[in-house]
């Protein structure tokens, strides 16, 4: 489906949403309905289990609009490349990639079968794989566009570039998931620099506190409603020509020091190719 010449870079587009299927994904998913040509949904569960968010996509679609529903668990790697390979069955070329997909991190520290502190995998590895599986779809046309969705917590992290595992930190969940969200802005910054195209537009976006499991598992606080982030999402992801902005909520912020640092840019991509060989495509 080509890029449509409009521009709301939603519109009439082929988008790829990552953890569709709850909280703001969810709200997110249902807000962007009726305005992609077509909608990739991601989630963990079956698609059984998530038939009344499917239900409730079509009836806001467009009667010639598609949509797809994949299923991949971050928890493994190789779920995160058949996700990639089902998509570009799905959709050529992507116009919009949405990084939702996320965890809280465990009361304890905890490693995938990889090997990765599963925080840091599910929440950072994860999506930099499918991106680099994705990327030649997204940035080989007219105009793509890469959202990350990330966590203003990342300020409160440091990014520890020979221990991305935790291994030699005190480990809790609120700074295992602040540092995974750390590296996916780094990520960000990294990937705006070095993009394929400059077609190809990548930002991170910290959404707002929201009220959602993932809150509730890790911090003692109250959110807004996961439409109001949604709504965010949506105007974020709509905007066009613009490249490596860290937006907090609406706005246009300043990101972690590190996450905007050059040379931590470079390192870390480094250290995470190291991490997923034998996952990336040659």
């Amino acid at each position: 489906m080509p890029t449509a010449p409009h521009a709301d870079a939603l519109r009439d587009a082929a988008v790829v949403l990552t953890g569709a299927t709850s909280g703001i994904g969810r709200a997110t998913a249902l807000a962007i309905a009726d305005r992609p040509g077509s909608l990739v949904l991601h989630g963990p569960e079956p698609e059984s289990e998530v038939a009344d968010l499917l239900d409730q996509v079509r009836s806001r679609q467009r009667r010639d609009a598609e949509l797809t529903n994949v299923t991949a668990d971050y928890h493994d790697l190789a779920e995160v490349t058949r996700l990639a390979e089902r998509i570009r069955v799905t959709t050529d070329p992507i116009d919009v990639l949405i990084n939702n997909a996320g965890r809280p991190a465990p009361a304890t520290r905890t490693v995938s079968d990889a090997g990765n502190e599963i925080t840091f995998q599910v929440d950072y590895l994860a999506p930099f794989l499918l991106t680099t599986d994705l990327i030649d779809l997204v940035a080989g046309h007219d105009r793509g566009r890469i959202v990350n969705i990330v966590s203003a917590t990342h300020h409160s992290a440091t990014l520890h570039l020979d221990d991305l595992d935790l291994t030699r930190q005190a480990y809790t969940p609120s700074a295992a998931y602040a540092h995974a969200k750390l590296a996916l802005v780094t990520y960000t910054g990294w990937l705006a620099r070095n993009r394929p195209s400059p077609s190809l537009d990548v930002v991170s976006l910290h959404p707002g506190v929201i009220s959602t499991g993932l809150l509730h598992a890790m911090f003692s606080v109250d959110g807004q409603p996961p439409e109001q982030a949604a709504d965010t999402v949506v105007q974020i992801t709509a905007k066009r020509e613009d490249n490596g902005t860290y937006y907090d909520e609406r706005v246009p912020g300043t990101p972690h020091p590190q996450a905007a640092d050059p040379e931590v840019q470079d390192r870390l991509y480094e250290r995470t190719v190291e991490l997923l060989r034998g996952h990336l495509p040659e």
